[in-house]
């Protein structure tokens, strides 16, 4: 009962790390494409809106990506009924990648105002511990993942997805071959 404790803890910080790495990932993304628009008046007028806002209003700009998010998903789940998998699979992943990059934008755009509103502050802590807690939870299993890659053969501090299964394959193969 406890290995399968541990394991469902695990499995839960790796997804939450997952989340923030995407988020973290995504807010330089969307910041490169946002600074792409030609529409500069455009963009100027819209960070005049956000900050001439008060903390609370503000928390109405995040619909904006909600809305558009909901939108996607519902021209998702319309290809799949018109059975357009590959285009409904698209449209799906990328409803929550536009999301969660535009979310990540927009609170970016307005943190300090946002952390000004004391129970935003403390769900923002809150949210911060757990991301310790689950970088702590998932050390020891980084730590083994990275020994296993050494003794199959990995060398470098980097590598793709392909080298490391490669890695691990070469090190099955040592590891049957000596039995």
């Amino acid at each position: 009962m406890r290995r399968l404790r541990r394991f469902l803890w695990t499995a839960l910080a790796v997804a939450f790390l997952g989340v923030a790495w995407i988020w973290d990932k995504l807010h330089p993304i969307v910041a490169a494409i946002v600074a792409l628009i030609p529409l500069e008046s455009l963009k100027a007028a819209i960070r005049r809106l956000m900050e001439r806002l008060p903390p609370y209003p503000t928390l109405v700009v995040f619909l904006v990506p909600a809305i558009l998010h909901e939108l996607m998903k519902a021209a998702a789940v319309w290809l799949f009924a018109a059975e357009r998998w590959f285009a409904a699979v698209l449209v799906y992943v990328s409803a929550d990648i536009v999301g969660l990059a535009l979310c990540a934008f927009v609170f970016e755009a307005n943190r300090a105002k946002l952390l000004s509103i004391p129970w935003f502050n403390r769900g923002y802590l809150l949210f911060v511990a757990a991301h310790r807690w689950a970088e702590n939870q998932v050390a020891p299993l980084k730590a083994r993942m990275r020994r296993i890659l050494a003794e199959a053969g990995w060398r470098n501090g980097r590598i793709g997805a392909l080298s490391r299964l490669r890695a691990l394959w070469r090190r099955a193969l040592r590891r049957a071959r000596s039995t």
